[in-house]
């Protein structure tokens, strides 16, 4: 039986700009019951609480999370493309904040 496959690594985003078309459709959390995801990022996978999720017009999807990249103590907020192959659901947390 073949190993499995090695996980894709996560491809971070710039923020949105008017060049990329309309706004996307953006849902928060309060920050003591937000969803987690572990994230493939630079070679590991990160305990990442989510901070929004972005939804684009176009079908796109972009996940800003806190993440761990050069301490274990302090996060750094980063955005992600949506790859399942580089996240997995760790917590769905409560329901988003409405608009």
């Amino acid at each position: 039986m073949p190993p499995p496959p090695e996980p894709a690594e996560a491809v971070e985003v710039p923020p949105w700009n008017p060049d990329q078309g309309p706004l996307p459709e953006v849902q928060t959390w309060p920050r003591l019951s937000r969803p987690v995801l572990d994230i493939h990022v630079r070679g590991q996978w990160r305990h990442c609480p989510v901070i929004a999720v972005q939804r684009y017009p176009d079908g796109r999807v972009a996940v800003q999370v806190d993440v761990h990249l050069d301490s274990d103590t302090s996060y750094q907020a980063r955005t992600y493309r949506w790859d399942p192959d580089a996240m997995r659901i760790v917590a769905a947390g409560d329901p988003p904040l409405e608009p």
